[in-house]
């Protein structure tokens, strides 16, 4: 049995240093504006149940069942609160896993000296003297993914529930194999693109446990179990609701839309694998080879063997369907996890000494008030701040009837690794021929709590569903490039319901039936008379 050393308190001091260290955004931010809508949407939130995206298919119940009832019951706080309890346990898991090694030492010193190396690749303040100095946020590197995938990004989201992939993975290497079961398929549950990555990890336990005792089949068959009563509901609900083939044409190009028009940064190959990506897959096999003989080791070694074989086959055939089942997610537990063995092995090195132990609490400390500084100075993740006024107004005028066209479009495909939203780098703002995903108006919705007709970061997964979604953005294009005396556009308008028009400042619309209410240096809200 591994030594698992109890220091509850120590531990849970470490924990909270390292979520304060860490930050999150405010709200709400990139990603959490297409994941918290269908949850606030059924919570009250303004009148977002009259929004056309709040009433397609929602890829994510159990995660919009959640923010319904934290948003009813405990208000949006908690919505941040729930992420720090997390980071907590991303922490708290890592440290776990960390004490399983057998060459790990149960010192004191190794213990504060790998939480503050283990800290400093998340730390905040780090990450953004990174951008300050070098333009590029490299300590993002050392935990998130390939493909612009992670775990830990800028707040609560259906993805953050990956700490239970690695709490998972931390429980095996503790042999509590049924528990680790549990856990791994309990992140499917809030986010069914995790199955994959989920059953990889599975069948590593179920080898690892057949393989080196021979009496283990009733607690495999138990870890089995465990993980299928989870697993199986969500598969299924997957795959009758988003990939059921009633029209096999929609279908395909519905799957070809959303992997490589909406979001080719996370499933065309070209785009993702570079410099950075190769660096990250060598940083894996390092931590790997660090590792040595661990109960772990050989469910990594699988796991990252389906990761890679299934990557090729991708590379190969180039299968919508493959790459949005994304073979390469596992690399979001594999670099963290070969981030934090790494720094266990350095920490191993360090001498055991009194002033040792209080350099790394002290380093701890500075990094977590650099987090704070961080998030009361609003230096991470940064958004349009010009959209404030706009938001402030919409949400004081808004009507349950109110639909509002927002000046969006489809940004160029191109090369290149995409948006990085949980990067802290500058955010991107709209320029003729970029990749980037702009930020502009994406946080219409949920902070104005109004309908919109469509914008380009919050989008739906069932087919039917995308194309309709894709008919809207190229409609709302057509739009906004054409003349708005055109004897048929009044017609379009209220066809589609929309009682409302936006656009920025230095671009007025001039119509008829455009009647000006609202205008600020940055935007222009018309109501269609």
């Amino acid at each position: 049995m591994p030594v698992r050393p109890r220091y509850p308190v120590e531990a849970v001091v470490l924990a909270l240093a390292f979520a304060l260290a860490h930050m999150q955004s405010p709200l709400y931010y990139s990603n959490q504006n297409q994941y918290f809508l269908h949850g606030l949407a059924s919570g009250g939130l303004g009148h977002l149940s009259q929004d056309w995206l709040a009433n397609t298919t929602d890829p994510t119940p159990v995660f919009s069942a959640l923010v319904a009832v934290m948003y009813q019951y405990l208000g949006e706080w908690s919505f941040q609160a729930m992420y720090f309890l997390l980071l907590m346990g991303y922490f708290l898991s890592m440290r776990w896993l960390i004490s399983a090694i057998s060459w790990v030492p149960q010192s004191l010193t190794f213990r504060l000296v790998w939480a503050a190396a283990f800290i400093a690749t998340h730390a905040a303040i780090l990450r953004v003297a990174s951008v300050q100095i070098f333009g590029v946020d490299y300590p993002w590197f050392f935990h998130a993914g390939v493909a612009g995938q992670y775990v830990l990004g800028p707040g609560l989201q259906p993805s953050t529930f990956g700490v239970l992939l690695i709490a998972g993975l931390a429980a095996f290497a503790n042999r509590r194999s049924v528990l680790a079961a549990f856990l791994v398929a309990a992140a499917c549950g809030f986010h069914a693109t995790y199955l994959l990555a989920a059953a990889s990890l599975l069948l590593g336990f179920l080898v690892v446990m057949l393989w080196t005792n021979a009496n283990a089949g009733p607690n495999a068959f138990r870890a089995l179990l465990a993980a299928s009563a989870i697993m199986a509901p969500v598969a299924a609900y997957t795959l009758f609701t988003f990939a059921s083939a009633d029209d096999p044409a929609a279908f395909a190009e519905g799957q070809r839309v959303l992997a490589y028009v909406r979001i080719p940064h996370h499933t065309v190959i070209s785009r993702w694998f570079d410099e950075v990506a190769g660096l990250q897959l060598a940083w894996v096999v390092m931590g790997l080879l660090v590792l040595g003989r661990s109960r772990i080791l050989p469910t990594l070694l699988i796991t990252a063997a389906i990761g890679l074989i299934l990557t090729a086959v991708q590379y190969r055939h180039d299968s919508p369907t493959l790459a949005l089942a994304f073979p390469w997610r596992i690399s979001i537990v594999l670099v963290p996890v070969a981030t934090a063995v790494i720094m266990a092995r350095l920490a191993a090195q360090v001498p055991d000494s009194r002033i040792a132990a209080w350099l790394a609490l002290a380093v701890v400390a500075i990094l977590a008030a650099g987090g704070a500084w961080v998030t009361a100075s609003g230096a991470g993740y940064r958004t349009g701040e010009d959209e404030a006024p706009l938001y402030d107004f919409i949400r004081s005028q808004s009507g349950p009837n109110d639909v509002y066209l927002l000046p969006v479009r489809i940004p160029a495909v191109g090369t290149g690794r995409g948006s990085m939203s949980a990067s802290f780098t500058p955010p991107p703002r709209p320029k003729p021929g970029s990749n980037l995903i702009p930020v502009d108006l994406q946080r219409f919705r949920l902070h104005s709590g109004a309908a919109i007709f469509a914008d380009f970061k919050s989008v739906p997964y069932r087919d039917v569903e995308v194309l309709e979604w894709l008919r809207r953005m190229k409609q709302v294009e057509a739009w906004y490039a054409k003349d708005w005396t055109a004897a048929e556009r009044l017609q379009e308008l209220r066809a589609e319901g929309i009682t409302h028009v936006i656009t920025p400042a230095d671009k007025p619309l001039v119509a008829i039936y455009l009647h000006e209410i609202y205008s600020d240096p940055a935007y222009i809200v018309y109501h269609i008379r």
